[in-house]
């Protein structure tokens, strides 16, 4: 049996507040989703609809077999998330689908759900073993996943569009929609004024970032000034390099401390070679 229909899930599908409608809809059909790095958390990582988050590397449409699809769903996916013309090129059959469709969508149903495409197998077998490597400094997928494992309950890592958020889309292991939060397009100050509205209805976030730029300064001296509470981790080649367990006990402290910690964490953003050789270059945000 081929891949029958496949649906590609953007930030609209969170943004519209369709999700649920989604999910049903997948429920009765075991059709399987892509979901775009704005929409990360539609399903659990390990659930059979889950497919891989798609559009970060250059190859991810060819991994992702799409052209073997009865056909592709665009569901809320803009195209900032998968341009459209990158899908024409590889004769890829796919036709747009509005948020307000979904709960009449009729699509074929399957016996079961599809075998993952090569793009989730070849994503695993470069990342799974990073995410148990201790090697000083710290790879980013561990950084990851480090933070999904030990975060609070009610917590979410957030980043801008930079290499950490590259890395937290490629990497980061959702359990649940929210866990993390990305830009579609760059957007200055994303991440800290996202962290600043979620201090004000006590919600714990971390924002994972490669430096500070003038914008979001300016949005961390106005938090500092209301008592806001986040963490902001700064990844960086140069920072020193830390264990995981000094690195996880480090966050913890902070947010227990209150007030806006920022932390430095040593990553080995050479990695990245690592996922390229498997996908190619890195695609999203000019990166």
């Amino acid at each position: 049996m081929g891949l029958g229909t496949v649906i590609v899930a953007g930030g609209g599908v969170v943004r519209d507040g369709v999700v649920h409608e989604l999910r049903e809809l997948v429920d009765r059909t075991q059709a399987g989703v892509f979901n775009s790095w704005a929409a990360k958390g539609l399903f659990q990582w390990d659930n059979p609809a889950h497919l891989g988050t798609i559009g970060l590397q250059r190859d991810d449409l060819v991994l992702a077999q799409l052209n073997q699809a009865d056909e592709v769903l665009m569901l809320g996916i803009d195209e900032a998330e998968i341009p459209r013309a990158s899908l024409s090129v590889l004769n890829i059959g796919w036709r747009n689908v509005s948020t307000s469709e979904i709960s009449s969508l009729q699509i074929n149903i399957r016996d079961s759900f599809v075998a993952r495409p090569a793009l989730y197998g070849a994503i695993a077998a470069v990342c799974g073993p990073m995410y148990t490597q201790d090697t000083m400094p710290m790879n980013p997928a561990r950084a990851a996943a480090d933070l999904a494992a030990h975060m609070p309950e009610n917590a979410f890592v957030v980043a801008d569009a930079n290499i950490c958020g590259f890395w937290l889309g490629r990497t980061f292991p959702t359990r649940q929609l929210g866990s993390v939060l990305l830009p579609t397009t760059p957007i200055p100050g994303f991440a800290a004024t996202a962290a600043m509205t979620a201090a004000r209805v006590g919600q714990t976030a971390i924002i994972v970032t490669d430096g500070i730029d003038e914008v979001t300064e300016s949005v961390l001296e106005r938090a500092r000034s209301i008592n806001a509470s986040f963490v902001v981790e700064i990844w960086s080649q140069d920072a020193q390099p830390l264990s995981s367990q000094d690195r996880i006990m480090r966050l913890q402290t902070a947010i227990q401390n209150g007030g806006v910690a920022s932390l430095e964490l040593g990553v080995d953003f050479a990695r990245r070679k690592d996922l390229e050789e498997v996908a190619g270059p890195i695609c999203v945000w000019g990166l």
